[in-house]
Order: structure tokens, then C-alpha cells, then sequence
């Protein structure tokens, strides 16, 4: 009996420290801003789950609000014309408030948002090329004119266009969505997979590759060239 007993101490405790390891305490919010002197990038990488605004501007302008702890592992930088904003490797901490990044920049011919991100972006006309780049459940909004717009989304991502194209390059998998029936464009390439979907506004030429029961949506009247397979579709709206 005395041992038994000494046993199931022995698991209780175990069990409340393993507990105990497995909780981490985020702590009281206190809020706090920061302002981070780069200049002359062109492109953004970020992850983490930040909440991204990105205005078109004169000059160079970043700031982050968020908690301070979080502000204190924040760790925003530049390499070859990108700008990348990361929490550093070296933080054990993994719960954490939201965090808030507004950038001003000139000009902008790219973006790669990871980690469940939301963004904006608003303002910035006559680009030539602009490169989308969603992974990992992340959501953006982009309001911009450019000769060509290439997207890549994967992993139930979300990206919501307005704006205008020339031409609209698509790579979708992994659930992923494109809403551009306020982005038209002349005309379009898709690659749809793992029941990704696709809504287009598109006045010369769509062609389509689905596969995974994906799904393509179009307005305008396009000629239409389609390579499906599987229960994917291709229907005008």
C-alpha cells in the first residue's frame, strides 16, 4: 500500500512538471513602439504572424508596435534590397502578443509573407513586375498596377487583388485562394492544385492547369485553354 502510494506520487509530479514545462506564461501586455532607420529596399520578407501595412511613399519609413518583450527579440534588417523582419533564433519564447509593422517605401517589387501574416498593400502603381509570395495559412491584400503580377500560394493561403495587370502568373496549392475579379487583367496563367481556387477577371486570353478539385472562376470573355483533371472546373461566372 505505502509503496503504491509513494508511486502515484512519484507520477503526479511527474505529470505537473512536464505540465508545467509545456505552459508558457506570456506574460502582462505592455505596449511599446519602435522605429527602425533602413533605407533603399525594394522587396519584403516576413513571417511570424505580423500584421503588415505597406504604403507607397517618398521616403523610407519603419515602425513596429507591439508588446515589449516581443519588440525586444524583434529582428528587422536588410540584405541585397530586401527587407526582412524575423524574431531571432536565439528567443525560447514562443507565445507571444500581436505585432504591428507599418512601412513606408518609394517603390516595391515583391513580397514574401510566411507564418499565418496578414498585410496590406496599398498605393504603389506602375510597377513592371511584382512577385506575391504566400505560405503557411497567411492573408494579404493588395491594391497595386503592374505590367505583370506572379503569385505563388500555398499552404491555405489568401490573397485578395485590386488593382490592374497585364498579365496575371498563378501558382496555387494547398487551399489556397486568389479573389481578383477587381484586378482585371488581359491575360492569365493558373496552376491550381489541392483544391486551391481561383476567381479572375480576364479580357483576352486564360489558360488553366487544375488538378485536386480546384477551382476557377472568370469574367470577361477570354479565349479559354484548359488542362484539368480530377472533379476541378473551369466556369465563367
Amino acid at each position: 500500500m505505502k509503496l503504491s502510494t509513494i508511486l502515484s506520487a512519484f507520477f503526479l509530479f511527474a505529470l505537473v512538471s512536464l505540465t508545467s514545462c509545456d505552459f508558457e506564461h506570456v506574460g502582462p501586455y505592455e505596449e511599446d513602439d519602435r522605429s527602425f532607420g533602413l533605407t533603399n529596399f525594394d522587396r519584403l520578407d516576413m513571417g511570424s504572424a505580423f500584421n503588415i501595412s505597406v504604403e507607397q511613399g517618398s521616403n523610407f519609413s519603419i515602425e513596429a508596435r507591439g508588446n515589449s518583450r516581443d519588440l525586444d527579440d524583434l529582428d528587422i534588417y536588410t540584405r541585397a534590397g530586401t527587407l526582412y523582419a524575423r524574431y531571432r533564433n536565439g528567443s525560447s519564447r514562443n507565445r507571444r502578443y500581436d505585432m504591428n509593422i507599418t512601412i513606408t517605401m518609394p517603390s516595391l517589387r515583391g513580397v514574401d509573407f510566411s507564418g499565418a501574416s496578414r498585410s496590406d498593400i496599398t498605393g504603389f502603381q506602375g510597377l513592371r513586375d511584382f512577385d506575391i509570395r504566400l505560405t503557411g495559412a497567411s492573408r494579404s491584400t493588395v491594391d497595386i498596377d503592374a505590367d505583370r503580377t506572379n503569385i505563388d500560394l500555398s499552404g491555405a493561403s489568401d490573397l485578395d487583388l485590386r488593382g490592374a495587370s497585364g498579365l496575371l502568373i498563378g501558382e496555387l496549392s494547398g487551399a489556397s485562394k486568389v479573389e481578383a475579379f477587381d484586378y482585371p487583367v488581359d491575360e492569365a496563367e493558373l496552376d491550381l492544385s489541392g483544391a486551391s481556387t481561383a476567381r479572375v477577371r480576364v479580357s483576352k486570353l486564360l489558360e488553366v492547369k487544375a488538378s485536386g478539385a480546384s477551382s476557377v472562376r472568370y469574367r470577361g470573355t477570354p479565349e479559354v485553354k484548359t488542362n484539368i483533371s480530377g472533379s476541378s472546373t473551369v466556369r465563367k461566372d
